[in-house]
């Protein structure tokens, strides 16, 4: 004999059903209007010059705008807050680098549990850190004989850095941890005035970007190390990794992401990540972008997500270890 249930009985059941047919609509139709896509840095620096190259092209495979928006300020906590307090349907999207989604989780309390407010799409590129020295100044020629120069010149030598907890600064310090060395750190504002200094002797390493090939093509500097998981062979193409050196515990890479809030449908994500890389993938933007010297990464959101976690979970250790003050 068969029971019917009442429709009351069904209707919990009949909601949810609801709730997934729509979520289904809403993606099948993604996007229906142009997305917005927040830089929380100013127009002009690397994550605007690789945001407006790749959302032209993702625009094209998406069918709608994608327009770029410069919100800086705080460090970028600005433009990342609008970004995560955007709704979850995925028409707002951000801009993150390891300066914030990697390192705002243990710098900033409010920004603790970061890493779960976020939606990952992907990973777009990413290049890496340098070891750069002064040959004029320092003798050694590879990173095991600088450690061990470091060692004997304990308390007289000294590192630059783009300011004080940025990654500049705490990966100098991964180095100066794996090496057992304690350099005196001069934290300066920004990149360009640390190789200046560097440049003129009054500091004896830094860890730089791409500005510094110049000056290493001229032989007025020396990479020693690069940070990445393989050779900068776009930048810096003589130069080993730290961890082929000897020095595994100093990886990390100068990436840029794209996220969105918390909670946006998987079918969504899904449509913008397949987006941004068949956009990054294209002939046209891997031209521009590797000519300036980033490498394409393209990834799936796991890897984003990943990279970050393992970088703020590495990151809060040297901050602990060399009781660096962030204040």
């Amino acid at each position: 004999m068969h029971t019917f249930r009442s429709i009351t009985a069904w209707r919990p059941l009949l909601a949810a059903l609801s709730l997934l047919a729509a979520g289904a609509v809403l993606a099948q139709g993604f996007p229906a209007r142009p997305v917005l896509l927040i830089n929380p840095y100013a127009a002009g620096g690397f994550a605007d010059n690789v945001a407006r190259v790749v959302a032209t092209e993702a625009a094209k495979v998406l069918g709608q705008n994608i327009v770029v928006e410069n919100r800086p300020g705080a460090s970028g906590k600005i433009g990342l807050d609008a970004a995560l307090n955007a709704p979850p349907d995925g028409y707002t999207i951000g801009l993150v680098v390891p300066g914030s989604l990697s390192l705002f989780p243990v710098t900033d309390p409010k920004y603790a549990n970061l890493h779960s407010r976020v939606t990952p799409i992907t990973m777009a590129v990413r290049g890496y850190l340098a070891l750069a020295i002064n040959p004029a100044v320092v003798p050694a020629r590879n990173i095991r004989d600088f450690a061990g120069w470091l060692k004997a010149n304990e308390g007289k030598t000294s590192f630059g850095s783009a300011g004080q907890g940025t990654s500049f600064h705490l990966w100098a310090e991964a180095f100066n941890m794996a090496a057992g060395v304690s350099p005196v750190h001069v934290p300066y504002k920004g990149e360009a005035p640390s190789i200046t200094d560097l440049l003129g002797g009054q500091i004896h390493y830094a860890l730089v970007t791409g500005a510094a090939r110049p000056h290493v093509e001229s032989g007025k500097l020396m990479v020693l190390a690069v940070t990445g998981a393989e050779r900068w062979t776009l930048i810096y193409p003589n130069a080993p990794t730290f961890k082929e050196s000897g020095f595994p515990q100093v990886e990390s890479s100068g990436w840029l992401g794209i996220v969105a809030p918390a909670n946006v449908p998987a079918d969504v994500v899904a449509r913008l990540n397949a987006a941004f890389v068949q956009a990054l993938k294209s002939p046209t933007v891997e031209k521009t972008l590797t000519a300036q010297g980033y490498n394409i990464v393209a990834s799936t959101p796991e890897f984003l997500i990943n990279t970050s976690r393992r970088e703020t979970q590495a990151l809060g250790e040297v901050i602990k270890a060399r009781g660096i003050k962030l204040d």
